[in-house]
């Protein structure tokens, strides 16, 4: 029995520890080069389609920047193949790299990926370029080139290590399998004892193993004799655990009715959903205590048919709360008459959503259909013959380039609002200084406002506090602001930007216009999705009519709030609190 039970556990250690280098071997070691290859292929991807994104002259006289943050090479080629820049080279050198795989990859598919030997750099590099334009209209490309060789050694070191590792728990393990496999055997010589023991009427604690060999023998003979007596208490032991799980670890709400139809116990989850005492329902019937006739009905169909009954109820009259019921039978003892379960499910948020989400999909159906329908429209009517009148031609193009940049603007504020609600967006909160940005914004909107002859100012102490904010965000949050007091501002109207302490926890920043005002029964309503106070106003402008509740979601994102006070022909001031961030 010892050199049995020694040998299999022995070799069970020795086959895991050859097992485990083997896989190493064959399977781990080329997985971790293709992952950290792969990873590194995919950031460069990333990096170069986020340089695309920038004007040529920005990424030429930006290039050392570019090439620092990268960690790559970053070579700027026009789309007939001339090299207009590169992080580490003169381009005056460099011939045309039209040909290049990468370029090729790219000119078709938008990116290209390509290893290859560098004369120029004398090293194995990896290659990836970004076409930049659309398919149609490709205006050049952006390279990265990386070399492979800091990439092998960290993976070789990376090797070493884990193999260093396998080889020091190895010698442990093995010492262990051994000293466990001498020493097993003793401990089976009591178990021996110990059935010996419950033979003899003795009962001790129960002892159960399951195997293969001497000790599966030993296992069924402690079975064999406390089969009898674990039964019963197996039995409560299952009893109690469904009522535990019912009433206690259940998010549903439940209760159970008695012989004669009354309510004998029920959960906290169910007290919380219909908000009524315990006294108010226990032992009363589920006709007095939920005044329902839907859940009525519902019990008499299981009292008659005995099979389990789904039922939805509405219970309350000012704020109705929507509840699935699923009524079904507890089995007790056999012989005893069994009890009535009822399960409810709270589901209102979820009919709320839905209601929302049927809105939402009819509004986002409008809003699309309008600019679609204008395209198609003047595209017919190019094709009956316009387009040879050059004058309306250009007039019809201009109109369908605005309808379609309309419909680019509606797509990128739904997937920025979709990703704030899912939490998507992650907010990097750091010290943000409010004057610096502000600056920026009104930078950004400085042409637009010149252009309407609307005069801008600012108010901004400078002593206040910084925020603890998302720059990024806080910047976005500014610009919709202003960008909608500008459009809704006439020209020759004025823009006034103010910031102060509003307490210890509180800094207001607040934009205040003289433009056209906003109806007050109309301010609850901004910030909802499509929501415009004139049907063509935001349209007309050029809005998507998501501005505002991508400001509104943001600022609560930051623990702050938007605040809207506007009258018609007053002008409009909107209040954005921002948290301090304290030393």
């Amino acid at each position: 029995m010892k050199s049995r039970l020694f040998y299999k556990i022995f070799a069970s250690y020795l086959v895991l520890v050859v097992l485990v280098i083997a896989v190493m071997e064959f399977y781990l070691t080329p997985k971790i080069h293709d992952t950290v290859t792969k990873g590194i292929t995919e950031r460069m991807i990333a990096s170069g389609r986020i340089m695309a994104l920038m004007p040529r002259g920005d990424m030429i006289r930006e290039i050392k920047e570019l090439d620092s943050r990268s960690e790559a090479r970053v070579t700027i080629i026009d789309a007939a193949g001339k090299v207009l820049a590169d992080s580490q080279s003169s381009e005056q050198r460099m011939d045309t790299h039209l040909n290049r795989s990468e370029i090729q990859e790219a000119r078709i598919k938008g990116q290209g990926v390509a290893q290859r030997y560098s004369r120029t750099l004398q090293a194995e590099m990896l290659y990836v370029a970004v076409a930049v334009g659309d398919k149609e209209n490709i205006r050049g490309y952006v390279r990265l080139a990386r070399s492979l060789a800091n990439v092998s050694d960290s993976i070789q070191h990376l090797y070493r290590i884990i193999y260093l590792t396998l080889f020091l728990i190895s010698l442990p393990s093995l010492f262990l399998a051994f000293w466990f496999a001498r020493n097993i055997t003793a401990p089976i010589r009591r178990m021996a004892a110990f059935t010996g023991k419950l033979r003899a009427g003795q009962r001790p604690a129960p002892m159960l193993v399951d195997s293969g060999d001497e000790l599966a023998q030993l296992a069924r003979d402690i079975n064999h004799i406390l089969e009898e007596q674990d039964e019963k208490v197996r039995r409560a032991q299952e009893e109690k655990s469904k009522l535990e799980a019912a009433f206690a670890s259940m998010v549903e709400g439940a209760l159970t009715l008695d012989r004669d139809n009354r309510i004998d116990q029920f959960n906290r989850s169910l007290r919380k959903m219909i908000g009524k005492r315990y006294e108010d329902i226990l032992g009363k019937t589920p006709m007095e205590a939920f005044r329902s006739i839907a859940l009525q009905d519902a019990l008499l169909r299981f009292r008659e048919s005995g099979q389990p009954v789904v039922e939805e109820i509405i219970l309350g009259d000012e704020n109705p709360r929507i509840l699935d019921v699923n009524i079904t039978a507890i089995q007790g003892f056999p012989g005893a008459e069994p009890k009535i379960l009822m399960m409810f499910h709270n589901v209102t948020r979820l009919k709320q959503l839905e209601r929302m989400r049927m809105d939402f999909v009819a509004n986002v159906t409008h809003e699309i259909r309008t600019p679609l329908t204008a395209i198609i429209g003047y595209i017919e009517t190019l094709q009956q013959g316009a387009v040879h009148d050059r004058e309306k031609a250009e007039i019809f193009l201009q109109t369908i380039h605005n309808n379609a940049q309309r419909l680019n603007r509606l797509v990128d504020d739904l997937l920025t609002l979709s990703n704030i609600e899912m939490g998507e967006t992650k907010l990097q909160f750091r010290e943000v200084a409010v004057a610096e940005v502000i600056g920026e914004v009104l930078k950004t909107v400085a042409s637009q406002a010149a252009a309407k002859k609307i005069t801008m100012g600012e108010n901004l102490p400078e002593d206040i506090p910084p925020i603890r904010a998302d720059r990024d965000r806080v910047f976005q949050i500014l610009l919709n602001i202003l960008d909608n007091a500008v459009k809704f501002t006439p020209e020759g109207g004025a823009i006034m930007i103010t910031a102060s302490q509003k307490d210890a926890e509180t800094i207001a920043v607040r934009i205040a216009d003289t433009g056209i005002g906003i109806p007050k029964n109309e301010i609850p309503r901004l910030g909802e999705r499509f929501y415009r106070v004139e049907k063509t106003r935001s349209r007309d402008s050029g809005g998507t009519g998501l501005g505002l509740s991508i400001v509104k979601h943001l600022m609560a994102a930051h623990g702050g709030v938007m605040e809207i006070a506007s009258a018609p022909g007053e002008g409009t001031t909107v209040s954005l609190f921002f948290p301090v961030v304290h030393p």
